[in-house]
């Protein structure tokens, strides 16, 4: 079965990046965004170290928001819970399909992470599932039965393509294409 920590390590820690203290986007930590998420526990820990040192570099900010145990467990409690545990991806049985379900709800594509599933799964294998955006068991069963190169480049496929959609949609999301092609390719490397 998968293991959250795996997935976390690949997208949070290698993608999400660090702190961004809002140029071009909202303020955002490990990909959470203060718009979005406003009350997430972690943004009393961050204001808190802004305030002790203010200025403080965005380099400094990093080392010092990293050394923050109790901020570290807060953001992997977040993305457990929010996007991990809803999709209940401890009973998907590869990683590596679970690394790309994890990474696709971080960051979604325009129809959705389980639609994308369930579109993927049709095209591997015609129409096992309803495409209907609920992850039930028969999505669960479908995509564990699947080969996982196979289902992961169907997976890819169908996000690459939602993602184009989106900057067709809002060509201002352009700027984004690049690094969402390139994180929605690297679930076999």
């Amino acid at each position: 079965m998968a293991n959250f920590n795996i997935a976390y390590q690949r997208t949070i820690i290698k993608i999400e990046g660090e702190y961004n203290p809002g140029n071009g986007e909202a303020e955002t930590y490990r990909g959470i965004d203060r718009g979005a998420n406003p009350k997430w526990p972690g943004w009393a820990i961050i204001d808190a170290i802004k305030k002790e040192s203010p200025g403080i570099s965005v380099a400094r900010m990093n080392a010092a928001l990293a050394a923050n145990t109790q901020l570290q467990a807060d953001i992997q409690s977040f993305y457990k819970a929010n996007y991990w545990d809803v999709l209940s991806l401890d009973a998907v049985s590869s990683q590596i399909k679970a690394n790309a379900l994890f990474d696709c709800s971080v960051n979604p594509c325009i129809i959705g992470v389980v639609k994308a599933a369930q579109i993927a799964c049709n095209a591997i294998k015609q129409k096992s599932v309803s495409v209907d955006g609920d992850f039930g068991a028969l999505t669960l069963a479908c995509i564990n039965a699947l080969d996982e190169k196979l289902f992961d480049l169907a997976f890819c496929a169908v996000r690459q393509a939602n993602y184009y959609e989106r900057t067709r949609l809002t060509p201002s999301a352009s700027q984004w294409l690049s690094s969402w092609l390139f994180r929605s390719a690297r679930q076999l490397s």
